[in-house]
């Protein structure tokens, strides 16, 4: 072969080459616009598909409200003295008239208390389903319907938790992308629910001065805090009125640093809300037999109803 033949042969390898490279080239952009095409199309369907935490939480808010009367039973867990206290109840109440019918199953089994607003002189009926073996009359408020408890019964029903995570998110409206997570989907007592955590990295203790004729009562519903919260790291204060004005003492900012709660994917409902504190489990509900608005009668709040213990 001459040198004439061999420069053509190299020049049309050379040609071929440039072709294959050019095909590929091309082959390679129309893949990369075909993903690019894509891939909004797959984003934009995960933000319009899947909520966000506080969209979740803004809907079980919105539902909760239409609630007048509930029944259901509650399997709580509290931490009194360091030790987590296990309680499950069967538990009737409607908002107007406030009234509470609850029977406790675990631990003392039969024992009942009964609250009408306006009724016994405003106070408690307990049957307490052993000694003293006789009724009593008590003030809600009072010590002894407060011990090992981090609730009165005027906090039954989701309003008390539901007004927590409102206050939280008033507080925190413009950080709540980051501080209200959604989880996805969980199951909670054979229902299906929406998993939401809500993060406080602001959570701390301060100093607090009390005003007149201020209880620690009216601090914690004043910041939508935990009364026994402020009792448990304020240990020289006996009762929820053991303070005078003037006298300071510590508060958590805020209700914990961290909440996790399981809302009911159909009714948005709590099903579920755990509370973590800096010492590890605080507190936690869970809701089970949920029945909304049935229509309770008179009868249900009656210490004459047959059902009854009294």
């Amino acid at each position: 072969m001459d040198a004439t033949a061999v420069n053509n042969y190299i020049a049309c390898g050379l040609k071929l080459n440039q072709v294959v490279y050019t095909a590929k080239k091309i082959h390679m952009v129309r893949t990369i616009f075909a993903l690019l095409m894509i891939v909004p199309s797959l984003t934009s369907f995960k933000s319009s598909d899947e909520p966000t935490g506080y969209e979740i939480a803004k809907q079980m808010f919105e539902k909760t409200a239409e609630i007048n009367s509930l029944t259901y039973t509650i399997t709580k867990q509290e931490r009194i003295e360091g030790e987590v206290l296990k309680q499950v109840s069967f538990t009737k109440m409607q908002k107007s008239p406030y009234a509470v019918y609850l029977r406790q199953a675990f631990p003392n089994d039969g024992m009942e208390v009964l609250y009408v607003q306006g009724s016994n002189n405003d106070k408690a009926l307990i049957n307490p389903n052993g000694f003293p073996w006789l009724n009593l009359r008590l003030n809600p408020h009072d010590g002894i319907m407060r011990n090992n408890q981090h609730h009165t019964i005027f906090q039954s029903g989701f309003d008390h938790v539901v007004a927590i995570l409102k206050y939280l998110c008033s507080k925190y409206e413009d950080e709540l992308d980051e501080m209200v997570l959604y989880n996805g989907e969980v199951m909670q007592d054979g229902r299906k629910g929406l998993s939401i955590t809500f993060v406080n990295p602001y959570f701390e203790y301060i100093e607090y001065e009390i005003s007149a004729d201020e209880t620690i009562e009216d601090v914690a519903d004043r910041y939508r805090l935990s009364a026994y919260m402020i009792l448990e790291i304020n240990p020289k204060i006996k009762d929820y009125e053991d303070v005078k004005p003037g006298q300071v003492i510590m508060i958590p900012n805020d209700y914990s640093p961290k909440l996790n709660l399981v809302i009911d994917s159909e009714q948005y409902i709590p099903l579920k809300m755990e509370v973590i504190d800096t010492l590890g489990l605080y507190e936690q509900y869970e809701y089970s037999d949920v029945v909304i608005n049935p229509d309770l009668k008179m009868q249900d709040f009656s210490e004459e109803n047959e059902a009854y213990g009294f």
